[in-house]
């Protein structure tokens, strides 16, 4: 995650729309969250809560993110970005490191794919994505800017983490994390010039963490 502090600070903005964005202004650190667990019918854990919004706003993006050294289940579904309407859509998408993400060309246009890590600037790939084809490619974890070559306007990003448990919040703040395996994490909240980061403990049973602040 280290490699990523510098880029995802923007990822709140993105999800409004194109990448590399302004950073947001310095979050309240202050402000508490409502955490609660409790388990589904599989045995893995159910994790809602709600944000205060004078910590976040709502919109925020949050991951469930495993100690350094323990690898989750990466999702096999592909994380899909078309093209389409001369857009990427979405314009902000979320994928885990090694899920296949599939760039797709849905009109009769000749579009282009360039991604570049926005930490390093360093290139990624660059393909032509001729008309109703596709592209797919797997990537580590971190931020990354999309752009079309040939349509200037085309701009999105993507944000890869090391954790299937990702979410953001709604109107209110509060969100809501299914299928999540018991164990420790970091509660990383992307809000502010900085990450928020809480550790936390999901069981497989009822748990009630109470007040993270």
């Amino acid at each position: 995650m280290a490699c990523r502090s510098a880029a995802i600070a923007v990822v709140v903005m993105a999800a409004c729309g194109c990448g590399g964005g302004e950073k947001p202004a310095q979050a309240d650190l202050k402000a508490k969250a409502d955490l609660k667990v409790s388990t589904t019918g599989n045995g893995a854990a159910a994790v809602t809560g709600k944000l205060a919004l004078a910590l976040a706003p709502a919109g925020t993006l949050i991951v469930l993110e495993p100690p350094a050294g323990v690898e989750l289940p990466v999702t096999s579904a592909p994380a899909i970005m078309d093209q389409a309407g001369y857009e990427f859509l979405p314009a902000f998408l979320i994928a885990q490191a090694g899920q296949p993400v599939q760039f797709r060309n849905s009109e009769d246009v000749l579009h282009n794919v360039r991604v570049t890590n926005a930490a390093s600037q360093e290139p990624v790939f660059n393909v032509a994505t001729l008309a109703f084809g596709k592209h797919e490619h797997k990537f580590q974890p971190g931020y990354y800017n999309v752009t079309c070559d040939i349509h200037s306007t085309m701009r999105a990003s993507i944000l890869v983490t090391a954790s299937p448990y990702t979410a953001t919040t709604g109107p209110d703040g509060s969100f809501d994390l299914s299928n999540v395996l018991p164990g420790q994490y970091n509660l990383t909240i992307y809000a502010g010039a900085a990450p928020v980061v809480r550790p936390i403990d999901v069981k497989s049973g009822r748990t009630d963490l109470g007040v993270i602040q």
